[in-house]
């Protein structure tokens, strides 16, 4: 996915802007992604007032749009309801939910629209650090520490069968067995003292590795602004703010 971010990002743009800029590029890209899930490029490009050749361009990442452009054509896109074509999308994909960290593989144009959404979720916020855990969760704070010029620390997940071995997710689904117990591990020489992070996850069901996100930020030493999770249940979010000590952003609920 050509994300179009490298033209946009600059070490010399303040923070607040390099926000605002992802946003508006990231929520175009996702308009345009859910739209042409619903409708032909043609008619799209009748909207908004481009050849369907232009529109191409853009949305492969080929056409340099301008941040007055881009505002101009989230504003004509503003019928598109997104949220409505990613629980679609969810639907679609092989594995049910909770089970969707293949969503942004198979739909990955959809990555768009959880970006927009994310940094609409950390505007204003001052932090050094994102700390995730491999799944969809790293490939979004991936583009998000990209984006903002942010560190990133990621866990790797495994499970534990009764016994005391350990598997890594990578060698197949052991959490589904009998008598495990899932866990992950961080970089442990990491010191984060004094640093702020936001923590990303993908898919949460539980919220237990958010819980172990957050422990982990504080036994570094440092404090964690936010919670941003891909997608999640109402009542997931609600527990989390009953538990946590810092806001908890739901980019999508089902």
């Amino acid at each position: 996915m050509n994300t179009g971010l490298s033209s946009i990002h600059s070490g010399e743009t303040p923070l607040a802007g390099r926000v605002e800029e992802v946003y508006l590029l990231s929520k175009l890209m996702c308009k345009l992604y859910a739209a042409s899930r619903r409708d032909t490029l043609t008619n799209i490009s009748r909207r908004l007032g481009v050849s369907v050749q232009e529109l191409s361009r853009i949305m492969h990442g080929k056409e340099p749009v301008g941040a007055k452009r881009v505002a101009d054509l989230v504003s004509r896109l503003a019928y598109v309801d997104e949220d409505a074509e990613l629980r679609r999308s969810i639907h679609e994909a092989p594995l049910p939910f909770p089970h969707l960290n293949n969503l942004t593989s198979r739909y990955p144009l959809s990555l768009y629209c959880f970006l927009y959404k994310a940094m609409d979720a950390v505007r204003g916020l001052e932090f050094g650090y994102i700390v995730t855990v491999e799944g969809a969760g790293l490939v979004l704070a991936t583009l998000m520490a990209v984006a903002l010029g942010k560190r990133l620390v990621y866990g790797i997940k495994a499970a534990k069968v009764a016994g005391g071995r350990s598997f890594t997710a990578g060698q197949g689904p052991v959490y589904s067995l009998d008598a495990t117990r899932r866990i992950v591990s961080f970089p442990s020489a990491l010191d984060l003292k004094g640093e702020m992070a936001v923590v990303v996850d993908g898919v949460v069901w539980t919220g237990a590795t958010v819980k172990s996100m957050s422990r982990y930020v504080v036994k570094k030493g440092g404090v964690v602004e936010a919670a941003v999770l891909m997608v999640t249940t109402r009542e997931v979010v609600e527990k989390l703010e009953r538990e946590l000590e810092y806001p908890v952003h739901a980019l999508l609920t089902l």
